[in-house]
């Protein structure tokens, strides 16, 4: 995204549906809204924010819901930042955005004309009540003209109620502000928990938000067309102390990020059945440099502005979470 954006800034799910590939329940808690077209997208130095909809769920003080947000996106008039933000608020409250830049319709890379980002997260209740999540677009044009986009998609809460670590809390982490440069190999993030004695398989999720020509250098990166290429791999291994009892298959992605896409979002996802007596958890991403320009993770961001202009707040990007049963 141009920069311009951190400038502004289960117990019972199955594996299909930890990975999102099945159709969302229909109740109060899920949503689908689209085909919608938005428009009048400013260009870079503005932004366009735009409510799509909004899910809610009855919780209890230290439950931990599942929450899944798809965004489809295509028909852009000019090269358009496309950012999935969801934002949850009351029982629980957390904000959590991923994005991409999406190509105009007709461009020589027909990979970027039609893209789907996905922002899933758990979120955990601090006090009985209803959670609300919303899902809203957020973007700008890159070019000098206004852009307009069609997006569709859905929000829902795959569960209101997922397996935690030994101590109660969400099996979850996420990298702060800043980025953290992809110039040979970096491990990041790193999910290290103890998980229950009852708890007999674990599905992990890593959401990697890539960004290329960062740190920038006009020798590797003077043009649109130069690439950053990285290869990212989720390893998830169930521990016994410092002895390894079990490894998950190790999920893994290479990307080649057009200067002009600025940015990618990464999805990995793996899952593994536990072996009794051995109750560490540990997972982590390992990012590896390939060839061209040098690329960076990105944290969670600067200050964004809300949609309503009443304030800013901010947004986790890169994370990973477990869902132990």
């Amino acid at each position: 995204m141009i920069s311009v954006r951190n400038a502004l800034a289960l117990t019972t799910l199955t594996v299909l549906l930890v990975a999102g590939l099945v159709p969302p329940a229909q109740a109060a808690s899920a949503m689908t809204y689209g085909p919608q077209r938005i428009t009048a997208i400013p260009a870079a130095g503005g932004v366009k924010v735009q409510l799509l909809g909004t899910v809610d769920v009855p919780m209890q003080a230290g439950q931990t819901a599942y929450v899944y947000s798809s965004m489809n996106a295509y028909a852009a008039e000019q090269v358009t930042l496309v950012d999935n933000e969801v934002l949850c608020s009351g029982a629980g409250a957390s904000n959590v955005v991923m994005g991409e830049n999406i190509d105009p319709a007709g461009s020589a890379n027909t990979d970027r004309v039609n893209i789907t980002i996905l922002t899933r997260f758990l979120v955990s209740a601090t006090s009985t009540g209803t959670m609300v999540c919303r899902v809203y677009y957020r973007g700008h044009s890159l070019s000098e003209l206004t852009s307009a986009i069609t997006v569709k998609g859905e929000l829902r809460f795959a569960a209101a109620s997922v397996g935690e670590d030994v101590n109660g809390f969400a099996m979850q982490t996420s990298l702060p502000n800043g980025n953290t440069t992809v110039s040979s190999i970096v491990r990041t993030p790193i999910l290290d928990r103890t998980l229950t004695a009852s708890q007999t398989k674990v599905d992990v999720i890593a959401d990697v938000e890539f960004m290329a020509c960062h740190p920038f250098d006009a020798n590797t990166c003077g043009h649109s067309s130069d690439r950053s290429n990285a290869k990212f791999t989720l390893f998830v291994n169930q521990m016994d102390g410092d002895r390894v009892c079990t490894s998950a298959t190790a999920a893994q992605s290479s990307v080649s990020v057009l200067k002009q896409t600025h940015h990618k979002a990464v999805p990995l996802y793996t899952s593994l059945d536990l072996a009794p007596g051995c109750r560490r958890l540990y997972a982590y991403v390992k990012a590896e440099y390939v060839s061209g320009a040098v690329g960076s993770i990105q944290g969670e961001t600067s200050p964004l502005p809300d949609a309503d202009g009443s304030g800013t707040h901010t947004s986790v990007m890169t994370h990973m979470f477990a869902l132990p049963r």
